[in-house]
């Protein structure tokens, strides 16, 4: 049985971190015994979940999803994980054409040769 302040240095991770998952319902709130809340390996368990989650690029209400699903729920979690890599395609998309944008920026402000910055006539004509 750990403290909190155990179980946040077990699974580097702060305090308010923990407290944080509590409050968005993604971690329990252990029941208070003699002035303390322990904690368990049950616990320790949901903490290395969210953080493998996180280190996934997963947001946290789709690990929320994930740790309400069973081991043999396949389906439903292959779901959760191609609906994040949906997003993760459309924010590629969205980043190669401000990437376009800005080379394009870039590339007319090196060979122009009017006076004053293209870049910023084109932010203020925006």
């Amino acid at each position: 049985m750990l403290t909190i302040g155990k179980l946040a240095k077990q699974c580097h991770v702060n305090v308010e971190t923990i407290r944080y998952y509590q409050r968005i319902g993604l971690m329990r709130v252990p029941e208070s015994t003699q002035s303390y809340r322990y904690y368990n390996d049950k616990d320790i368990e949901t903490l290395s979940f969210i953080q493998k989650g996180k280190d996934a690029g997963l947001q946290l209400s789709e690990i929320q999803e994930l740790l309400q699903l069973q081991l043999d729920d396949r389906e439903q979690v292959r779901h959760v994980i191609e609906q994040r890599l949906e997003k993760i395609d459309q924010r590629i998309q969205e980043l190669q054409a401000l990437k376009t944008r800005l080379s394009s920026w870039v590339d007319e402000c090196k060979t122009t040769n009017q006076s004053g910055c293209p870049i910023l006539k084109e932010l203020k004509n925006s």
